[in-house]
């Protein structure tokens, strides 16, 4: 048996003035999170986190900062648009964000640092015009009051279709296997399912509970079809003071098949991502239904 539990977060903004959207959006709003959360939240300013004697209770490390302070996955996933276009004045732009284990209590604190006026570089100004919750099972979103619904992902075993193929979108994704990263041409089922597993076991173990070791039985599938390219994302580096590169690559495939034996796996890495660098936005999968 494996569960953990996630609350999906979708915000909606306002362009207030005319822009061409960035392809790679993560690293941009990761920053806000940090800075406005960080700002929110913090009563020792005056001091670095890990001299504070509240940062293994406080919302921005427990939030924010628990690669660094707790040695475990990050609690908060992108899930980005990945597209480029030319936004107008009020057109909307709309970012994702799932909170894993018990980090979906600070919810509040989350939207919060993500509300209001944002800048998002050279100039780019949205403003947040509404925040929703969503219900992966029932595919619909619902307006945030005073409330998130919370999902649970052995939820997702009981899912079946009787689909014998199904079409997958991989956007820009880093994995890293026996040390080295996985380049654009090596990519084939048995890392995709590695890849997978690893993911949904790590999320399990720190925020939730892993009864025994997950498999899948990767002889009732295939990949076919494979379209990857490379796709490297750039970004800057508060903390290092330098631009820094992600090894990446994105495309589609198809998996035919006894679609029912991987079916589960994705819908929970549709909310939690796969791979390296997911609290950038990394590692976003959609399946075309």
């Amino acid at each position: 048996m494996v569960n953990f539990e996630f609350v999906r977060l979708k915000i909606d903004y306002k362009v207030l003035t005319s822009f061409e959207q960035p392809y790679f959006l993560g690293s941009a709003f990761r920053g806000i999170l940090g800075r406005n959360l960080k700002k929110m939240v913090c009563i020792k300013p005056f001091i670095e986190c890990k001299e504070c004697e509240l940062n293994q209770t406080c919302p921005y490390t427990v939030i924010f900062e628990s690669e660094l302070f707790f040695n475990k996955p990050s609690k908060y996933v992108f899930l980005m648009p990945f597209e480029k276009r030319m936004l107008k004045e009020d057109d909307i732009l709309s970012i994702e964000i799932t909170l894993l284990g018990e980090s979906s209590e600070y919810w509040e604190f989350l939207i919060a640092s993500l509300s209001g006026v944002l800048n998002l570089g050279k100039e780019r100004f949205i403003k947040s015009v509404g925040s929703y919750y969503y219900n992966p099972l029932a595919e619909s979103y619902k307006p945030i009051y005073n409330y998130v619904g919370k999902s649970n992902a052995f939820h997702f075993f009981d899912c079946k279709s009787g689909l014998k193929n199904l079409k997958v979108r991989l956007y820009p994704t880093s994995i890293k296997l026996f040390g080295n990263i996985v380049k654009f041409n090596e990519f084939n089922k048995d890392i995709f399912i590695k890849a997978i597993l690893s993911r949904i076991s790590k999320v399990a173990s720190a925020y939730g509970y892993l009864e025994n070791k997950l498999t899948i039985n990767k002889d009732t599938i295939e990949l076919k079809d494979i379209k990857l390219v490379p796709s490297p994302m750039k970004r800057y580096s508060n903390r290092k003071e330098k631009h820094m590169v992600i090894p990446a690559f994105e495309g589609e495939f198809t998996i035919e098949g006894d679609i029912n034996t991987i079916l589960p796996y994705l819908y929970i890495v549709e909310n939690i991502n796969i791979g390296k660098s997911t609290s950038f936005g990394l590692g976003r999968l959609k399946i075309y239904r």
